[in-house]
């Protein structure tokens, strides 16, 4: 009698115990995800081995209707759609229809023989392609966001873009272009539509019945997440449902059906162990280096864990993303239907939650300094330019202070020193996590700013400040033209200001002075170009080509 005592007590004490830890847990949890009254939500679980440990819901769906997240809403989940993209592409080489060594020009006869070199199938699912993001050149073509944007448009674009950022394999550069492309060649090897071959190929065999791919705007959707803009704690629907193409994104689906994805990848339920082995095996650029990426699929390291992944981000709205610890056979989806930057640290918050805490790695950047007059720090003073996109325009100051190095921006804050590192190379920062290689031989003076992501390096080029006077503005003026895209562009001035009209008309932007005959809007630096009699002749977008009417 005692000993069935205490082994009820022991039960129960174990019981009370757990319960207790659950509560902690499922608490924690809820602090990390509450959401005020009337405001978007949250869809999350945990995956370990062959079933959903966690799964909870917070805030709404539809904030007109008053809709909640259920397990049963269904999200744009952005680019996490690449690993069924890439997915696609590796059952589609089992079926023996196509090899990922094929030059991708082998399917897309429109694509352009490069000079640097024809980017294959393989290229092109690990992102070393060197085909340039065809999002930088939506605006100078006179496409917009808000526009309905289908797939043979984006097509277009990058089949026009006739120059490559680098030789394929060279680098490392992350582009939607690629996977736009991939959704291509599936459609030409399978015969079928990209959406018809995935559900299929992959969401039918996976009974994934609430997932699709979105190619109607004017789709009723069931159980449809709403994306949210969040400005000063009110909410907007983001309107930016006329994006229709395909490969990058524009799937919708849930956590359960992403679970269904995930066993279905483990266990090899479709494909063989050796394809998806393949699929989550980091790449190598063409020196050997291996790169945090594989067929789709981002490599990240948590805790001393290494995981793999993917991210979906969508400014108008949505933030997906999915991770897996092979270690610890443990797997994280969270989704949300507005879009914040704190995403990624509230994700690896409930991470920590259920991960043995162990010690990370550091990286050791153990090169000797070097020691450099002043004189000599002189010769890489000035001021230099970056420019890819509206995103990416940075200008620095270089100047030399107390006897060393400071980056500056244009308005003279200080970014960061310089740590002299040999052979024309400085550290940018005590913390040595990006390094300026220079290069002063040549007419232009540069510098190649590494992070050491295996990315192609930024370069930045010394230019000399100008400003235009408005007789020179006046030599700007006139229509330009690309034969290529049949667009125009308008230059006008107007009360002393030089104004680039886009749209046939319809929109302007203000031009304002970088150097002397190079100017910019917000996208883009505009170089312009003259004959021998010093008439202006053309104008340079880009690498796009306006020629003067």
């Amino acid at each position: 009698m005692r000993k069935a005592t205490a082994f009820t007590l022991f039960v129960l004490f174990n019981l009370v115990a757990y319960t207790a830890f659950s509560q902690t847990l499922e608490s924690k949890i809820d602090l990390l995800y509450q959401v005020p009254e009337g405001a978007p939500g949250f869809s999350i679980a945990v995956f370990k081995g062959n079933q959903i440990l966690m799964e909870k819901q917070y805030g709404n769906a539809h904030l007109d209707h008053d809709v909640p997240v259920t397990a049963e809403t269904v999200f744009d989940i952005g680019s996490i759609a690449k690993q069924f993209t890439a997915a696609a592409i590796l059952l589609l080489e089992a079926e023996g229809k196509l090899s990922l060594s094929d030059p991708a020009h082998k399917y897309i006869k429109e694509l352009p023989r490069y000079e640097k070199g024809d980017p294959t199938i393989e290229h092109l699912l690990n992102q070393t392609s060197g085909i340039k993001e065809v999002d930088d050149f939506l605006e100078v073509v006179d496409v917009f966001w808000r526009d309905y944007i289908s797939h043979s448009m984006l097509l277009n674009i990058i089949t026009k873009v006739d120059e490559l950022r680098f030789t394929p394999g060279e680098y490392f550069n992350y582009t939607n272009a690629n996977y736009i492309l991939l959704a291509s060649i599936i459609e030409e090897v399978s015969g079928m539509s990209y959406e018809s071959y995935l559900h299929k190929a992959i969401f039918e065999p996976l009974g994934m019945q609430n997932t699709l791919v979105n190619t109607d705007a004017y789709r009723t959707i069931k159980n449809r997440a709403i994306g949210y803009i969040e400005d000063e704690q009110e909410y907007y629907k983001s309107h930016y449902y006329g994006l229709l193409y395909k490969g990058d994104g524009q799937i919708i689906t849930n956590p359960r059906d992403m679970f269904k994805w995930h066993l279905g990848i483990k266990n090899a339920t479709i494909g063989s162990p050796e394809l998806w082995k393949r699929m989550q095996t980091k790449a190598k650029l063409n020196n050997g280096t291996e790169i945090n990426y594989g067929l789709g699929v981002e490599f990240e390291t948590h805790n001393g864990y290494e995981a793999h992944g993917f991210d979906g981000m969508i400014t108008s709205g949505f933030v997906s993303k999915y991770l897996y610890f092979p270690e610890l056979d443990m797997a994280f989806f969270t989704t949300q239907n507005t879009f914040d930057w704190d995403f990624k640290e509230r994700f690896f918050e409930l991470v920590d939650l259920y991960m043995p805490k162990t010690e990370k790695k550091q990286p050791n950047n153990a090169e000797t300094i070097q020691e450099i007059s002043s004189d000599d720090l002189q010769r890489y003073e000035g001021t230099y330019l970056f420019y890819r996109s509206d995103e990416e325009r940075k200008a620095y100051t270089i100047q030399l202070k107390d006897g060393a190095l400071y980056a500056y921006t244009l308005d003279g804050y200080e970014i960061a020193k310089l740590i002299p590192a040999g052979d024309h190379r400085f550290y940018f920062g005590e913390d040595k996590d990006a390094i300026l290689r220079f290069s002063l031989e040549g007419e232009t003076k540069q510098y190649n700013y590494d992070d050491f992501e295996n990315e192609a390096p930024w370069v930045f080029q010394e230019y000399e400040p100008y400003e235009h006077s408005l007789e020179e503005l006046k030599e700007f003026e006139g229509l330009y033209f690309n034969a290529d895209f049949q667009i125009g562009k308008k230059l006008v001035v107007e009360d002393d200001v030089l104004f680039y009209y886009y749209r046939n008309g319809a929109s302007k932007q203000r031009m304002g002075s970088l150097s002397k005959d190079l100017l910019e809007i917000s996208i883009s630096p505009i170089q312009f170009t003259r004959n021998e009699q010093g008439k202006v002749t053309s104008i340079e977008i880009m690498g796009l080509v306006f020629e003067k009417m």
